[in-house]
């Protein structure tokens, strides 16, 4: 009886920890909300989004009593949806994803191979999250780790030509990876106003590129919060969609194991 009494304790004191966790998870998701509500009511809002805002600067380590809690916020306009890639006829945006497996060493293949449910009057459902692409034969677990920071599946949406990396820039026609580079390095401090300013740029005169699939915006955005308290850690992913300027929406949540090894928890 008594080492069941104990084994009863140490189960409720262990879901005890798990609450706590969860509580300053959501709570690090409010502030990450409340950082894109500040620049959806800035002058221009978001209608140009780039890495000068207040979502996009570093947040520092929360210190919390026993351990710590960490913030980080992307804009997934920074990376190709994968969503645009499903559209059989429409080639733009499946050459892009090709261009950007062969800039990054992943075999080829293709997201509109994918057998996806459908919904009630029999469409396909849009993909969701990466993992998604697992039934493939050519992706494994490596090849979904070294896409997710390239790629991601969210509601309709263009590539933000002011957030997304040199890889990204690269897998739009007409720019290779030396100009995608210097593109990266040298953009405006507050973003390209329109994407004719970015394909005005003097590097890329001449260059046979076509906006469509383009943006210097981005509604949808994605929140890494760490937490460690007295020892344990939880992630949480959350998903957040700019509705207005008064409404930040969360369209999906994941809780992931913590990296072992994030200094950035301990430190």
């Amino acid at each position: 009886m008594l080492a069941r009494q104990r084994l009863s304790l140490a189960s409720s004191s262990h879901l005890v920890q798990h609450q706590q966790l969860w509580q300053l998870a959501l709570s690090g998701e409010s502030w990450a909300r409340s950082q894109l509500r500040e620049d959806a009511r800035s002058e221009g809002g978001l209608l140009v989004t780039h890495l000068g805002q207040h979502w996009a600067r570093p947040a520092p380590a929360f210190p919390i009593d026993g351990g710590r809690l960490r913030i980080h916020i992307s804009d997934l306009g920074s990376r190709l949806n994968l969503n645009s890639t499903l559209v059989q006829d429409d080639v733009i945006p499946r050459a892009r994803y090709q261009r950007l497996l062969a800039l990054a060493e992943i075999k080829p293949h293709d997201p509109a191979a994918l057998l996806r449910p459908r919904d009630r009057l029999g469409r396909p459902l849009p993909l969701s999250d990466i993992s998604e692409l697992r039934p493939l034969p050519e992706v494994g677990p490596d090849t979904l780790q070294r896409l997710a920071p390239l790629v991601a599946a969210y509601e309709p949406g263009y590539i933000n030509l002011n957030t997304a990396d040199a890889l990204v820039l690269a897998s739009i026609e007409g720019i290779d990876l030396p100009t995608a580079r210097t593109l990266a390095q040298t953009r405006p401090t507050k973003g390209y106003p329109t994407v004719a300013a970015f394909l005005a740029n003097p590097m890329l005169q001449g260059r046979d590129i076509t906006a469509r699939g383009l943006s210097v915006n981005s509604r949808q955005f994605r929140a890494t919060i760490d937490v460690e308290l007295h020892g344990r850690r939880l992630r949480l992913v959350s998903d957040l969609r700019v509705m207005s300027a008064d409404q930040v929406r969360v369209q999906q949540r994941t809780l992931l194991p913590a990296p072992l090894n994030d200094p950035s928890l301990t430190e």
